[in-house]
């Protein structure tokens, strides 16, 4: 029943269903059923409501013990039924503020109407909003994806990095395999490339933010053995798309899921991806050549084109890794591009040994958390020539006797980068290989004191 009437009994209009619109006083018994007046103005508290002493009206009365007209209960709100694969964000801190500044921006420093340093004030004006942007917090924690390939194990997305940032172990290589024919899941996730034979690559990608990620696309990139990664020479070999969950999405096993490019496996916020199309690297590099992945979110989580530097930027990650497993004795010859820079200056090209023990990536080559490799006994020789013009003859080290290749190689060389492209030839060579032995060579390019590329070589005893 609706009882929506006046106050007032001589100006009261009836709106109750089951009475027609006329003045009347049926609606004062309607009321008289239904509410029982608590009015302090009157001794019986449980008595049938009636007309108040001080307002007039039939009613029951506010806490300031003033009368005011009764309220029916209304509608419970709808049921809302959550779209599947979102979850409740608990926050129990508030949101931060964002940064203001105590003037308004339009009034700080500004030259005076039509003055000639107006336009230019302007233009910075424009420049700082560009550059800056609003303040909403750390990226990580605002309402996006945060999408990136692993540089190491422990990797998480944070950048720049200094170290070493080419052994990525979210790519991985499977030889002697077409891409039409191989398994959504990479039978060995420590797999090397053979030359002149189909090999088909897979991607583990990520996403750790606050909001899912839908159409992300992952693209897959093969480089000659370089020092210094740049969009001059990639060679894109194919490109898939997958959706990710936010970080809270996580699955406790892989799913297979059904993509516009073929099923994937995935966990929730990451998942495993392989490339739709056959990788066959030539002969030349001995099958030897860098292999780069990218995943980026058109809109809400992009890479620039020009991008392809994995320290610098999550959504890249590099495998320039060259494994040789041979007996006695064990070498290899590469040629490294020192890559293009956008403005000349002094590089430095230096060679380090390590123990097996310093790559993690060893593990997944091996399929054992501990490898149980150990440095060889014999002496490794390594070391690089002068670089020089990329269109240069090669002379191979690995045709010279033992000791004479000593004398030719050196573990460091300074030049001065120009315009033209330079390549500079590594060797290295262990004279007695055993089984259970493997020696980790690295050739890192710094420029300006940062590392800005390096490439990895495993000699492992077979």
């Amino acid at each position: 029943m609706n009882t929506n009437c006046c106050s007032h009994e001589e100006s009261c209009r009836c709106k109750c269903h089951d009475h027609e619109p006329k003045e009347s006083s049926s609606c004062l018994r309607s009321i008289f059923k239904f509410f029982r007046c608590k009015c302090h103005s009157h001794e019986q508290k449980e008595s049938m409501a009636h007309r108040c002493s001080k307002c007039g009206c039939v009613c029951t009365p506010a806490p300031d013990n003033h009368c005011r007209p009764p309220k029916m209960p209304g509608c419970p709100p709808p049921e809302i039924c959550p779209q599947p694969g979102t979850v409740d964000l608990p926050q129990t801190t508030p949101p931060p503020k964002a940064k203001t500044a105590p003037h308004r921006p339009e009034t700080i420093k500004r030259p005076p109407q039509n003055d000639p340093e107006e336009m230019p004030w302007f233009h910075g004006q424009i420049r700082n909003i560009i550059k800056d942007g609003p303040i909403f917090g750390p990226r990580k924690d605002e309402y996006l994806p945060f999408l990136f390939v692993r540089a190491n194990a422990g990797d998480i997305g944070n950048r720049p990095l200094n170290g070493v940032f080419w052994e990525s172990p979210d790519i991985y290589v499977v030889s002697n395999l077409e891409a039409s024919s191989a398994p959504i899941k990479p039978p060995a996730l420590g797999g090397i490339a053979r030359a002149n034979s189909p090999n088909t690559l897979y991607a583990h990608v990520w996403n750790v933010g606050k909001a899912p990620a839908f159409g992300v696309r992952v693209e897959f990139y093969w480089f000659n053995p370089s020092l210094g990664i740049s969009r001059t020479d990639a060679n894109l070999i194919g490109a898939s798309w997958v959706d990710l969950g936010n970080r809270f999405n996580k699955f406790p096993d892989w799913r297979e899921v059904k993509g516009p490019q073929g099923s994937y496996l995935s966990r929730g916020c990451h998942a495993i991806v392989k490339c739709p199309e056959t990788w066959i690297p030539s002969y030349v590099n001995g099958g030897h050549e860098c292999l780069v992945v990218r995943v980026c979110e058109p809109i809400l989580d992009a890479v620039p084109p020009d991008q392809f530097s994995a320290s610098a930027d999550r959504h890249v990650a590099q495998r320039n890794i060259a494994v040789v497993p041979s007996a006695s004795p064990a070498a290899i010859d590469l040629s490294l591009d020192l890559g293009y820079w956008i403005e000349p200056g002094s590089a430095e090209i230096d060679v380090t040994v390590e123990g097996p023990g310093s790559m993690d990536w060893l593990k997944l080559y091996t399929n054992n958390a501990n490898p149980q490799l150990h440095v060889p006994a014999s002496p490794v020789v390594t070391g690089m020539l002068p670089p020089h013009p990329s269109a240069s003859r090669k002379q191979p080290i690995s045709d010279l006797p033992f000791e004479a290749r000593k004398t030719l190689l050196r573990p460091r060389e300074k030049v001065n980068r120009g315009c033209d492209k330079l390549v500079i030839p590594f060797h290295a060579s262990i004279e007695d290989m055993k089984h259970g032995e493997a020696q980790v060579l690295r050739v890192r390019q710094r420029m300006n004191g940062d590392i800005v590329g390096g490439y990895t070589v495993v000699l492992i005893g077979s």
